[in-house]
This record gives C-alpha cells, structure tokens and sequence, in this order.
C-alpha cells in the first residue's frame, strides 16, 4: 500500500512524500498499538482494519448505552460512502480526540464494504494546519498516517483558503467527515449533512458524531484502546496551537505526576475547552 503525505504548506511543497521512505526514520516497527497489534511492515493494513470492524460493530450491537450513537454514526458513514463513493469522499483530520473517533469508524465501515480490496484503498484525509502545532500532535498525526493507511493533504493558511486549495488539488473529493459535536464553537446549529456556503469551496460536510458529547469519545477511545495523542494524559481537553492551549485547570492534580490528571477525567464537559485562550 503506497501511502502519500502530501504538505501544500508551502510552495516548494507540491509534491507528495512517500511516507515509505520515512518509516525508518519514524522507527515503525516499534509503533504497537494499546490494543496488542502491532502495526509494522509484517502486518497489513487489512488485519487492523478488520479487528477494528469487529470491535466497533460488537459495541454497536451491544446492550451499552453508547451503542445506539455508534450505530447512527456508522450508518451515516455508509451512506455518505453510498452517495459519493469512496473516491469522493475525505475525513478531516488534525489529531485530535473527535477526529480520531470519527476516523475509527470510518475504518470499520470501509473493511465491512470493502474487505476484499482493502490493502489497494487509502483514505483520503486533509489536514488544515494552525500556527506552532505542538510536536506531539504532529508526531500522532504522522503515526495516525502509517496507521489507517491515509492519503492525506497537509496544508496551511485560513480554512477558507485552505479548502479552496483542496478542492483545485482533489476536485473528485465532494464531502468530507468532520468531526464537530454540538458544544463545539459554530456545532449547535450544524446538521449531519450541510454544504458549504455559496462564498465558499463546494463541498457536503458530514457530521457523523454531531449529539456525542464528551464522556462518550472518551468511553468509545477508552472501551476499544483506541490510540491517541499522549497531551490528552497530561491534562489537555482540547487542542490548538502552542501559543493558546493549555492543561485544563480544572484537571489540576498535585499527587499525579503529570501535575494533572488525563483528559478522560473530566466531570463536566461545559469546561472542555476551558485550556484554550481563543
């Protein structure tokens, strides 16, 4: 599987990077993953994927009360999928917790629909850039790339700009999975499917996690081990660029070592953002 990370971040940029080359560099072999697969040069794309389709539909399927919002999420994937295919279809993704939720389940639904041609697919992916993103996301975005075998877009500038650049370089690309939540700024009045507006580059948003709120993306990350950046067990709830973000306070803990406690142990969400300035 040739998996390409493409940076539009600058103009010397315009070429895709094989990320095959960097995987020494990375040490990839050493990436195993908190649930026991380690995912390297001998296990394949389609082993991973399929565990994680087991997984996500056992817990859909189950008794828990999370199910039902797995389940809605799941099935407005595949009918995004149904409506503009996988070739025209992208994931949002920066990193962080939402995203990663969202990219998880758009992994189950692609094993389930196509199993048999998994390890020739790549997801498509963008990834919209902010002012001094902290190493450590950057380096999860990176490991997130070799994980679930992204095709993804790398690129700078305002969102607005930036979509308008995606859509030039990937006019086959016509909605793209976000992974907004209501409490999020600008999420309350969104619905699961919304174009664009007429000002701006032409694309369907997709909002398949719109009415989860925050004790269940830790409950869907926590219940199926599901990798994510390590800021997250260091008191961040939410994630933007070095110069804004930092450990929510409300998680300040003197007996851990962190000086705070994981993001997971928030009580009450309306604080989620409470480590950002902006």
């Amino acid at each position: 599987m040739l998996l390409n990370y493409m940076d539009l971040t600058s103009d010397a940029a315009l070429d895709a990077v094989d990320i095959e080359e960097k995987q020494e560099k990375q040490s990839f072999q050493n990436l195993t993953l908190t649930n026991g697969i380690a995912v390297n040069q001998s296990t394949s794309i389609k082993i991973y994927f399929s565990q994680i389709q087991r997984e996500v539909y056992e817990l859909a399927n189950s008794d828990k009360p999370i199910s039902r919002y797995v389940t809605h999420a799941l099935n407005l994937i595949e009918r995004s999928l149904e409506i503009y295919g996988i070739e025209g279809l992208s994931i949002s993704f920066n990193g962080g917790k939402d995203c990663v939720v969202l990219l998880h389940l758009l992994a189950a639904v692609v094993y389930k629909n196509f199993q048999d041609s998994v390890e020739k697919l790549n997801i498509q992916a963008v990834y919209i850039t902010i002012p001094n993103p902290f190493p450590e996301v950057e380096e999860f975005v990176n490991e997130s790339v070799l994980r679930y075998g992204l095709n993804i877009v790398k690129i700078g500038g305002s969102m607005k700009k930036a979509l308008k650049t995606y859509s030039e370089c990937y006019p086959n690309i016509k909605a793209i999975l976000i992974g907004t939540r209501r409490r999020d700024p600008h999420g309350a009045k969104l619905s699961e499917f919304i174009p664009t507006d007429p000002d701006w580059p032409s694309f369907m948003r997709v909002n398949p996690i719109l009415d989860w709120d925050y004790a269940l993306v830790w409950e869907f990350l926590r219940t199926l081990n599901i990798p994510y950046c390590i800021l997250y067990d260091k008191g961040y709830t939410s994630l933007g660029s070095i110069d804004n973000t930092y450990p929510n306070s409300d998680l300040r803990n003197p007996n851990n070592p962190n000086g705070y406690d994981p993001a997971w142990k928030l009580v009450d969400e309306s604080k989620e953002r409470y480590g950002r300035e902006h």
